[in-house]
């Protein structure tokens, strides 16, 4: 029995003793992940921000804008005078230029095509946004005849046309050598200097040799020649008043390119002077 209580013992003294309960330790707790940044820093990023929702905006605006079919033009408010070319026709020949937006229409080549027409002078325009285009016209204004198949204008320009309506109406000019606005001048200063005669001059044209020559509606051609032009019309003012008022229906043709007065061919079956032999004599400050 003791030896059994003694081995009792014994077993009981060599049991391992029991484990130390241990405690976890809590680790403390961290804080949020905080950025800190200056007023400065969030201003800058605020305008980067708001710069890229614009940017945004604007390239999405002109992707927009550059399709054709994007506020198209419906409206052209044409203002000018259209007395010699009908406003359907100037419509009719840009037409297929102004299909498109404001933003896309080609203005430079639109004035192009409309000055190419030659009843038109010049061409401005003006965009009215979002979707109206103002076009001013000023349209060719004549007041002569060029030749047979020109025109000039009132600033002595010369462009292609022609107006049946205003044969016998308005006067023919013409040079090969001078151009239109010298003409012009020199139209008006020989009607200047025949004022008070009851005279109108319906041509006056120069030749390649660079001769005059004029014609009045009241009935003969006045051959003036190369040479003091002036003062061979002075001479035919004179002539007109003294001897050729009352017989000038009869006159075919007048030649000035004498020295000392001039020669007149008579219509036919009237009384004939010799275009080799002046009419009349004029006074010494007269010739030449």
């Amino acid at each position: 029995m003791a030896g059994r209580k003694a081995a009792k013992t014994g077993m009981a003294s060599r049991r391992t003793p029991p484990a130390r309960r241990t405690v976890a330790r809590r680790k403390p707790a961290r804080e949020p992940w905080q950025l800190n940044l200056s007023q400065t820093a969030w201003n800058r990023m605020s305008y980067v921000a708001a710069f890229m929702v614009v940017l945004g905006a604007l390239l999405w605006v002109m992707a927009w804008i550059n399709k054709p079919e994007s506020l198209t033009i419906n409206k052209i408010d044409w203002q000018g005078k259209f007395e010699y070319v009908p406003r359907a026709e100037l419509e009719a020949l840009v037409a297929p230029l102004v299909d498109t937006n404001l933003y896309l229409l080609d203005a430079a080549r639109l004035e192009e095509t409309l000055e190419g027409h030659p009843w038109v002078r010049d061409v401005s325009m003006y965009k009215a946004w979002p979707r109206q285009l103002i076009v001013r016209v000023e349209e060719q204004y004549p007041v002569a005849f060029w030749g047979e198949d020109h025109l000039l204008n009132q600033y002595g320009e010369v462009f292609p046309g022609t107006l049946v309506e205003k044969q016998g109406v308005f006067p023919t000019i013409y040079s090969p050598k001078t151009n239109g606005r010298e003409m012009g001048e020199r139209y008006v200063r020989v009607m200047n200097a025949l004022r008070g005669l009851g005279l109108e001059i319906i041509e006056l044209t120069e030749d390649d040799r660079g001769s005059w020559r004029m014609r009045f509606r009241q009935g003969p051609d006045v051959i003036i020649g190369r040479k003091e032009q002036d003062k061979r019309i002075e001479r035919f003012k004179v002539g007109f008043m003294q001897e050729l008022k009352s017989r000038f229906a009869d006159i075919r043709r007048i030649d000035l390119r004498y020295t000392n007065g001039f020669a007149v061919e008579w219509v036919k079956g009237k009384k004939v002077s010799s275009l080799n032999e002046p009419l009349m004599r004029l006074p010494q400050s007269l010739r030449s």
